[in-house]
């Protein structure tokens, strides 16, 4: 006896009321999850400032992020800060970042403050995956580009293009309430410890300098970028203890240098090193790299004067 399953699919209503629930139910699970990822987008855009025409656009990471405070520099200098850093990201997520802030249509920035530091072109040290950072942006035709080159595999892409609350990690969905509250603040409490780094300097065991050709390209053609959406670009070198800072003098040095020959062509680009001021302040320093509260709010005294002179030339 042959069987038509179509027919019986067809003559059974209980089929087709239970294929109707499944539909509406999966209608309302996108329609969650869109409302979801629009709200944390939002507090997340005015966390790091992307919601906005800011006077002073600062890119960077960590130790940009811990070093200047956001609503003492917005006090001191009078000018609207967009402070958009991330934890790990390398040169050229920050190229990408820079990308995605000035492709909406924003005019050129008043300043552009660009974290830089001694490990700029070092190849290792930061995370290979930071690219999940910017998972929430991926609307944004340069982030999507840029996330489904460095994406593990084409699972990890179209899972986070089309499921977007699955985009907000733990970190992300803080960064969106933080928004929401006006919680400007990036602050690590303690003191660094001396004796420890000292034990580990002796052992070999610090970040090395390293000259990474990829990075130094990716470098270059940042500059021409900052130079095009900015009066002026100040490319920051935030302090470094001296304990780390004596133990890769040559390279420091040498990066340091390096960075400032690329720049040179660029008369509204200035490179600031904030290091010599504070780097045997070791009381200052939450670890060899990061400022402690009483570091950052004096680092953001000191580059308020030093944007603020910049600005009148």
């Amino acid at each position: 006896m042959s069987i038509n399953l179509f027919d019986d699919i067809r003559d059974d209503p209980g089929f087709v009321k239970s294929l109707l629930r499944v539909a509406l139910f999966i209608l309302l699970l996108l329609f969650l999850d869109f409302g979801v990822s629009v709200f944390l987008e939002k507090g997340m855009n005015r966390f790091y400032g992307l919601d906005c025409k800011a006077d002073l656009l600062m890119i960077g990471h960590s130790h940009l992020m811990l070093a200047v405070d956001k609503p003492m520099l917005e006090e001191q200098t009078g000018m609207l800060v967009a402070k958009y850093t991330r934890e790990g990201v390398n040169v050229s997520d920050r190229y990408i970042m820079l990308k995605q802030y000035f492709s909406n249509g924003k005019q050129k920035s008043r300043l552009v403050v660009y974290s830089i530091d001694p490990w700029l072109f070092t190849g290792k040290g930061l995370s290979a995956n930071s690219y999940k950072l910017f998972y929430p942006f991926m609307d944004n035709p340069d982030v999507d580009a840029y996330v489904r080159l460095h994406a593990a595999d084409r699972f990890d892409y179209l899972s986070h293009r089309y499921f977007r609350s699955y985009r907000f990690n733990t970190t992300l969905v803080n960064a969106a309430l933080r928004g929401y509250l006006g919680n400007w603040s990036n602050l690590k409490i303690g003191r660094l410890d001396t004796l420890q780094l000292k034990k580990e300097i002796e052992s070999g065991n610090y970040r090395h300098v390293s000259f990474d050709e990829e990075n130094i390209d990716t470098f270059r053609k940042t500059l021409p970028l900052l130079s095009a959406h900015a009066e002026r670009v100040i490319l920051l070198n935030t302090p470094v203890s001296g304990i780390l800072a004596r133990a890769v003098r040559q390279d420091y040095d040498r990066s340091m240098q390096m960075i400032r020959d690329l720049a040179a062509p660029y008369p509204n680009i200035h490179v600031v090193d904030l290091s010599p001021d504070f780097e045997d302040r070791e009381e200052l320093f939450f670890d060899p790299i990061h400022m402690n509260p009483d570091g950052q709010q004096q680092v953001t005294s000191a580059f308020s004067t030093v944007a603020e002179s910049l600005l009148v030339r």
